[in-house]
């Protein structure tokens, strides 16, 4: 059972049912690509406006943990982004550029904070 979503720009996107309704795993499911959507919108936006401040960002990893509810339909209750990044960077520069991500600018964040608490932590490394 997998679909393929196609959009007018031609863009094919594979997704299957979660292992547990029977997926192979192979594939994404349609949650898996909404957290993706969450960590690449919110890390394009960090990056560009930590450049936009005059910072150079040489790595930047994003790990997203979540919690679900227990009873149906499992949606997520809680979101956590563990952000690590190196380069010159201005360790202030960098939280209010995350808060700001996440609290205004992003709008995949603005939609998942509808539903959920996102919180976040960030550690700047050599």
């Amino acid at each position: 059972m997998q679909f393929v979503a196609e959009y007018s720009t031609g863009y094919k996107i594979p997704m299957e049912p979660a292992v547990t309704m029977g997926g192979s795993g192979k594939v994404p499911n349609p949650i898996d690509y909404l957290v993706a959507a969450l960590g690449g919108c919110t890390s394009i936006k960090m990056i560009l406006d930590i450049s936009t401040k005059g910072f150079k960002v040489d790595s930047f990893t994003m790990k997203i943990d979540g919690t679900k509810s227990k009873t149906p339909p499992g949606i997520f209750e809680k979101l956590h982004l563990v952000i690590t990044l190196s380069g010159d960077l201005d360790d202030s520069a960098v939280a209010e550029v995350i808060k700001d991500t996440i609290t205004h600018t992003c709008p995949v964040a603005a939609m998942f904070r509808k539903t959920m608490e996102i919180t976040w932590e960030h550690h700047i490394i050599d």
